[in-house]
């Protein structure tokens, strides 16, 4: 033991055996030089024979190829060195007995396979490095590993999927044995069957190899008996980690060169099924064994919203942006709200570009793309345009019922540079929010579809109760909103004298108020229900599930508003006109809307027909309603 004793380099200890001709019984129960500030590892400084080496806590940057060659130790451990980035392919090359491997709290990326076919317990504990786990192919003996991510016990789990190539060959050997023992198997039968009914009669030279060995055909007889019946020893070392009595010794794994020994060990101790590793952390609710969209159905839906949400966006913006010159409020706010819908469309679009790539093995990609700076700007796209959308969404609401309230008040109206210093607090207040989980409040890469739902301290839960506090809020003033602009209009068509038209005018107006509300209530209602459910630590549903309210319901509203606000909008179909026009193409299509655009003749056009006499105070009324309801405003 030489701990915290400054060390700069690991002594020269193979002359420790030298005293001892034995080396084979010789050993040290442990050689521990944690502590220290030692930073190589010279070759063949550590050729021992030790039940435990510790090399803890020091500031070890790399271990050099064969390292430890020619030693036989039975549990190494790095613990501790932060500085540990690299292992040589062959670090651990020559070491025949390697039982127990830590490497936690270091910095290493990958792990060596070449001298790790017996171990049998791993530990890589809080090595947020580590990207690639091998295959229980590679690592043979393997019983238990303590990692640091969820998704590399999948390899373990899954190893058709995490090693197909290997797991191919795997099952062609299996298949191939089968058939091997099968056969062996009938023609023992028939061979016993064959000495059952005849005597045994053995050739000169099989008397003469019986007479050499001293054995007898009693001796064959039952020696026969005992290989076909009795299960073949294990030849292997196995060593528990504890040394008892001196009696204890290292001994090297015996190679059998008897192909028959061999064939028999293979068939006596056959078995299809995998070796099962104890694996953790084990695969949770936020990091299950499955791909980014998990089911088929969902993996091929999640086109067609990304679909909807991209073309009905851009095309929004297309026209409104050509038409800047006749830039008023509410063409303003739709640019803005077209853009953060926009940017949903393509948060949905990354992650279905990554479930394709990814389709059946994602947990090998699943470090590159919950740790690279993809999955950042996916979740930061996701918080940002759900935050602007929301706040673009409220502010589009009120200036509605602002001028509908106080429509004969021109000088009241909401002028374009209020509506630009607004929306520049919503842009600010949106990054703050999706930029939080990148300053370490909360986390994008604790799950496959980069949401922050991460909630491990009281910062994490507030700033996810913050989002959907304000998400209802949001929704509540826009409910409050329409209903009251509902009021203002008149609340039936008897106010209108029992007319027939301005009642069905006003049950439009009714049925696209509600058509606004019910979309966003279905947007914001399951998303913000469950999580407010997770963060009151009572989740009733998994990553996996609510991978359906991400495809079906967070993005209703990126589907749904450039079609509500500004597609099926009269004034937007005019917009869309002038920009063909103005193209030069598709004359047809702007003759034909021209054609459907000329009011019919009235009083007004045609003076021979009287109009009917209308009283004042009903005209005014049906005036304002007639002019609101195809004013940009409804």
């Amino acid at each position: 033991m030489i701990t915290t004793s400054g060390l700069v380099e690991v002594p020269n200890l193979s002359h420790v055996h030298e005293s001892r001709p034995n080396t084979t019984s010789a050993y040290l129960q442990a050689i521990d030089l944690e502590g220290n500030h030692i930073k190589r590892i010279p070759a063949h400084a550590l050729r021992v024979h030790a039940a435990q080496v510790s090399l803890n806590y020091n500031l070890i940057e790399e271990v050099p190829a064969y390292a430890f060659k020619f030693a036989q130790i039975s549990k190494l451990s790095f613990r501790g060195n932060i500085n540990l980035k690299r292992l040589d392919d062959n670090a651990f090359a020559g070491n025949l007995v390697l039982r127990q491997l830590d490497l936690s709290n270091t910095a290493i990326t990958s792990l060596p396979i070449k001298g790790l076919e017996k171990l049998e317990v791993l530990k890589i504990e809080k090595t947020p490095s580590l990207k690639y786990i091998p295959s229980i192919y590679d690592l043979r003996g393997l019983k238990e590993a303590h990692l640091t991510h969820h998704f590399h016990c999948c390899a373990f789990a899954f190893p058709d999927r995490h090693d197909p190539a290997r797991h191919a060959l795997y099952e062609l050997y299996i298949k191939e044995l089968k058939e091997k023992c099968s056969q062996n198997e009938e023609s023992k039968s028939a061979e016993r069957r064959q000495r059952s009914l005849e005597p045994i009669r053995l050739t000169s030279q099989e008397r003469i190899q019986a007479a050499i060995l001293g054995t007898s055909l009693e001796d064959d007889e039952s020696t026969a008996t005992t290989s076909e019946d009795d299960s073949p020893a294990q030849y292997d070392f196995d060593y528990s980690g504890d040394i008892s009595n001196e009696d204890d010794t290292f001994t090297p794994p015996v190679n059998i060169t008897n192909n028959a020994v061999i064939e028999m060990s293979e068939c006596g101790n056959f078995s299809a099924r995998l070796r099962i590793v104890n694996c953790t952390p084990l695969p949770d609710a936020l990091n299950p064994c499955e791909d980014v969209m998990g089911w088929t159905w969902l993996r091929a839906s999640v086109w067609f919203v990304v679909a909807a949400a991209v073309v009905g966006n851009l095309a929004v913006l297309v026209v409104l942006l050509a038409n800047r010159s006749e830039l008023t409020v509410p063409r303003f706010l739709m640019c803005h709200l077209a853009f953060s819908d926009l940017c949903t469309g393509i948060y949905l679009f990354m992650l279905a570009v990554v479930d394709l790539r990814s389709y059946g093995e994602f947990f090998n990609y699943a470090y590159d793309w919950q740790y690279g700076a993809g999955c950042k700007i996916a979740g930061f796209l996701s918080v940002f345009s759900g935050q602007l959308s929301v706040f673009t969404l409220t502010i589009v609401t009120l200036e509605r019922w602002f001028a509908i309230t106080y429509a004969i008040y021109l000088e009241r109206r909401i002028s374009l540079g209020t509506a630009a210093k607004i929306m520049i607090g919503g842009w600010l207040f949106s990054i703050h929010m999706a930029g939080l989980p990148l300053a370490g409040v909360s986390d994008y890469s604790s799950t496959s579809i980069c949401l922050p739902v991460k909630s491990a301290s009281v910062e994490d839960v507030v700033y996810q109760g913050s989002l959907f506090l304000f998400n209802a809020v949001a929704w509540v003033i826009i409910v409050v909103c329409y209903v009251q602009i509902y009021r203002s209009l008149g609340g039936g068509g008897e106010k209108y004298g029992g007319r027939a038209a301005a009642a069905a005018a006003e049950r439009r107006i009714a049925n696209k108020m509600a058509l606004l509300i019910g979309t966003d209530l279905l947007c914001w209602a399951p998303v913000a229900f469950f999580g407010v459910t997770a963060i009151a630590g009572l989740p009733l549903v998994d990553v996996s599930h609510g991978k359906v309210l991400l495809v079906f319901f967070y993005p209703l509203n990126a589907c749904a508003n450039p079609f509500l606000y500004a597609i099926l909008t009269k004034q937007y179909r005019r917009d869309l006109i002038n920009l063909i026009a103005r193209s030069g193409r598709c004359n047809w299509l702007v003759e034909r809307y021209k054609l459907a655009a000329t009011p019919p003749a009235t009083a007004h056009t045609q003076p021979s027909t009287p109009a009917p006499l209308v009283p004042l105070v009903h005209y005014d009324r049906s005036h304002s309603q007639i002019s609101k309801e195809n004013g940009e405003l409804l």
